[in-house]
C-alpha cells in the first residue's frame, strides 16, 4: 500500500511541472543596438550599428529602403544572431535630410532604430534679413503693432517650402489667420480694446526630414488707444 502512494506522488509531481503554474524555464531575450538614433552623412558610403543579442533575431528596414540597404544581403529583411555589427549602405543624399527605420525583433522583444541622413544644406527657419527692423530686439523679438490692428505680413528665410510651415499663436482672438506664400508670412491682429498694450506670442514651425520640429518665436506688442484711455 505504501509502494502504490508513493507511485501516485510521483505521477503528480511530473504532472505539475509541465502544467501552467510551473512553466518550463524560458532565458530572458536580449536584443537592442548601441543607439536609436544613428547619424550618417550625405555622401554614399557605408556605416555599421553594433547590435547585442543572445538569440537569432530579424533586421527590418520598413522605410528608406530606396537609399538605405544591407550591405551583406539583398532585400529588406536580414537574419542575425549574437553580437554584431551590421553593415549598411546608404546613397548620397543631394536634398534635405531624410530618415529611415529599422525594426529588431525576436520573440516578444521589439526595437526600432532610426538611421538619419544630413542633407545637402542645413534646416534653418528666420527672419529675413530685409524686414528684421520690424521687430524691435530691446524686450525679445517683438514687431510694434498700432491699436487698430489689421493686416501684418512680413518674410521669412527657410530651407522648407510654403505648404510645410504652420503656426500657433498663444491667443486666436488677437493674432489668427497665418498665411504663408513665396516666404512671405502674412497675418491678422484684431483691434486693442483694452487701455494698456499687449503682447501676444506666435511661433511658425515646420517638421524636418528626422520628424523634428524646428520652431521661430516671435510675438507682437500691441499699442493701445491713448484717446479712449483719456475718456476714461
Amino acid at each position: 500500500m505504501k509502494k502504490i502512494f508513493v507511485t501516485i506522488l510521483a505521477v503528480a509531481a511530473l504532472a505539475s511541472c509541465s502544467s501552467p503554474y510551473y512553466p518550463e524555464y524560458r532565458p530572458i531575450v536580449s536584443l537592442g543596438a548601441e543607439t536609436s538614433n544613428l547619424v550618417v552623412e550625405n555622401t554614399e558610403d557605408i556605416c555599421r550599428l553594433a547590435i547585442i543579442s543572445n538569440v537569432e533575431y530579424n533586421a527590418t528596414i520598413i522605410s528608406g529602403s530606396e537609399w538605405l540597404s544591407f550591405a551583406d544581403t539583398e532585400g529588406t529583411v536580414r537574419i542575425g544572431s549574437g553580437n554584431e555589427a551590421v553593415e549598411f549602405k546608404h546613397l548620397a543624399n543631394l536634398n534635405e535630410k531624410r530618415v529611415a527605420r529599422l525594426v529588431l525583433s525576436a520573440d516578444t522583444r521589439r526595437d526600432t532604430i532610426k538611421i538619419k541622413q544630413k542633407g545637402r544644406t542645413e534646416d534653418f527657419i528666420e527672419i529675413h534679413n530685409n524686414d528684421k527692423e520690424l521687430f524691435s530686439m530691446e524686450n525679445g523679438t517683438r514687431m510694434p503693432i498700432g491699436w487698430e490692428g489689421g493686416e501684418v505680413s512680413f518674410r521669412l528665410r527657410t530651407s522648407c517650402m510654403d505648404h510645410q510651415l504652420s503656426a500657433w499663436s498663444a491667443d486666436e482672438t488677437i493674432v489668427n489667420g497665418f498665411k504663408f506664400e513665396n516666404g512671405l508670412c502674412t497675418f491678422f491682429v484684431s483691434a486693442n480694446d483694452e487701455l494698456q498694450p499687449r503682447i501676444v506670442l506666435f511661433q511658425i514651425s515646420y517638421i524636418d526630414g528626422w520628424g523634428d520640429k524646428r520652431v521661430l518665436e516671435l510675438s507682437i506688442r500691441q499699442a493701445y488707444n491713448e484717446d479712449l484711455a483719456e475718456e476714461e
